[in-house]
């Protein structure tokens, strides 16, 4: 992995980069952390072409989803390390992503999840959360959307 100087960072969207732009700075982090695959689409020469970006950190994929409109969202997928024997890593599909109620206490975390078809909601270290009024839909995969379209957000 690269390592860059402090400072140089840059959290912005694709789109909004200099066309010219040669290198993207890079983020190490313990392992240990999960990291997220963003899809998403962007604009290059007139056309909309599917970009995926690592996100290493909850509130930089906040950010991102901050600045990305809903309809160039195509995927949002958790890659978290395995205990177990075979892949060190696992990779599973987002269903829906929530911001936490203001009333919550602020060690649940930035954002809370469903993983694919779980109906369970729960936090960054796959902890199930109890339902709470006031929390935000940040993201719901296309294919929930459809199939749940009657269905309200949990609490």
């Amino acid at each position: 992995m690269f390592i860059t100087a402090p400072g140089l960072v840059q959290h912005l969207h694709p789109s909004k980069v200099a066309p010219h732009q040669t290198h993207w700075p890079a983020i190490t982090l313990a392992l240990e952390r999960p990291w997220y695959l963003l899809v998403h689409q962007v604009s290059f020469n007139g056309k909309k072409v599917s970009q995926t970006s690592l996100v290493a950190w909850d509130h930089t994929l906040l950010d991102l989803l901050a600045q990305i409109p809903v309809a160039d969202l195509s995927g949002i997928g958790r890659l978290h390390r395995r205990r177990d024997t075979g892949p060190s890593w696992a990779l599973e599909w987002i269903g829906a992503l929530w911001a936490p109620a203001p009333c919550e206490s602020a060690a649940l975390g930035p954002l809370l999840f469903q993983l694919g078809q779980d109906p369970q909601l729960r936090n960054t270290d796959l902890l199930p959360v109890a339902e709470a009024p006031g929390r935000r839909l940040l993201y719901e995969a296309s294919s929930r959307r459809t199939t749940d379209s009657r269905k309200s957000p949990p609490p």
